[in-house]
């Protein structure tokens, strides 16, 4: 977790020039996300963190205001400069504390010609939380800044602006494919720091590790691959069928090592000899075939794809991932691709070399109850068309951004596969 002492909220432009409709550098969207930068503020500034507060001051004569805004700023009354002194001002909301930090900067990057990467730097800070105006700008060019420096870079979705909310919806999904956490101030006045990754630790920490390894393991070593429990193993004497259909019931007669004799009671979408044939290779150590996959599908943008689904053995609406039998003599890869397209409508990435990242091993539904194992898959999606599942399918598909991960699982009161919540909560350590 990302102590709040190490993090710094960086207020980027919140001036009067860029939100005052009067002002021809204004932005229509700023004037809107004063109530989320306050919230981020105050956030902040209760969880202990460093606040740098950014902005923009020209020079009455315009001998530094960048050439492609000149004549706008020229001829509109040279907002951002002691000429129009009320348009250097910030928001009442937003003014700094005593102990807080202005930084002016002479371009669009908080971290160009400021020297606030050094303060940072020396404070030990390694995450920047990002707010203002304007995203695609000042914001982005802050945030790619700081990604080249090493920094965990957090923007706030709605404390940030721009001129029209597809610029602004862009520019964050841009940001967010290469690295960037998005969140909102709500999230960040909720849970504090506790969703962010330590993303730029972690790989510091991961390259250690490999170099104390290679250094105190000169050769690889191999791992047990099977540790097998010391107690002698029950032996399966015979399997009995009870009844078949689309679920079958065995009953399964061991016997113990004390010789006792037991049964118990099994069920498998297999018929007779086909559940015969699994579970003799399964008591002998073989690796088990998939039956089933299970699609984690990923964004670009890193969001997830997930369903909402009339269940039947429940009754009711469950969330889960896009899921399916294997079928005869296809593929796992096939197997994947075939689901998505039938019941989300999106394909595996054509841009991506490997867009299919299965688990090493294929993992069992439940198995105090049948030998049914699903693969569980991470693919590299996008929108293809419409889907097409079978009649009786009742299938929603539905995007759920990264960032809003935590919320919805704190918030979801559908069923929800236990597959699903646990890879749904993996992805937000």
């Amino acid at each position: 977790m990302i102590e709040p002492a190490r993090a710094a909220l960086i207020v980027i432009d919140m001036q009067q020039g860029f939100i005052d409709a009067a002002s021809p550098l204004c932005i229509a969207g700023a004037a809107a996300t004063i109530p989320a930068c306050a919230q981020a503020l105050a956030a902040a500034r209760s969880l202990g963190m460093a606040v740098f507060h950014v902005r923009r001051e020209y020079a009455e004569d315009g001998s530094d205001v960048e050439a492609v805004r000149y004549a706008t700023w020229a001829e509109g009354g040279k907002p951002l400069s002691s000429a129009w002194p009320e348009s250097l001002a910030c928001p009442p909301e937003l003014e700094p504390l005593p102990s807080e930090t202005v930084v002016i900067k002479p371009s669009w990057s908080a971290f160009f010609g400021t020297g606030l990467h050094e303060r940072l730097a020396a404070a030990g800070m390694r995450t920047v939380v990002l707010a203002g105006t304007t995203t695609p700008n000042c914001v982005r060019s802050t945030a790619y800044d700081a990604m080249a420096l090493g920094y965990n870079v957090v923007v706030l979705a709605d404390a940030t602006s721009s001129r029209t909310p597809a610029v602004q919806e862009a520019n964050l999904e841009d940001m967010a494919f290469v690295g960037c956490q998005i969140i909102t101030a709500g999230t960040l006045a909720e849970r504090g720091l506790e969703t962010v990754r330590d993303i730029a630790g972690d790989a510091t920490r991961a390259a250690d590790r490999g170099r104390q390894s290679a250094e105190a393991v000169p050769e690889k070593q191999a791992m047990p691959v099977e540790p097998r429990s010391e107690n002698a193993t029950p032996a399966l004497a015979s399997i009995e069928t009870v009844s078949t259909g689309w679920i079958n019931k065995y009953l399964l007669h061991y016997t113990l090592p004390d010789g006792r004799p037991y049964t118990y009671e099994g069920v498998s979408r297999k018929g007779p000899e086909r559940y015969e044939a699994a579970l003799t290779a399964l008591g002998a150590g073989e690796a088990p075939v998939p039956d089933a996959v299970c699609i984690v599908p990923v964004l670009p943008d890193g969001s997830v794809l997930l369903e909402r689904e009339f269940r039947y053995p429940l009754n009711s609406w469950c969330i889960s991932l896009p899921a399916g039998l294997i079928d005869a003599g296809e593929s796992m890869e096939e197997a994947v691709a075939r689901e998505l397209a039938e019941e989300t409508g999106y394909q595996l990435r054509s841009d991506v070399t490997s867009p299919v990242r299965p688990l090493p091993q294929p993992g069992f539904s439940s198995t105090g109850l049948a030998e049914e194992n699903v693969h569980v898959v991470f693919a590299q999606v996008e929108p293809a068309g419409a889907a097409a599942p079978e009649s009786a399918e009742l299938i929603e598909p539905f995007v759920l951004p990264r960032a809003e991960i935590r919320a919805f699982l704190d918030a979801n009161k559908t069923p929800i596969g236990t597959r699903c919540q646990l890879i749904l909560e993996a992805m937000v350590l």
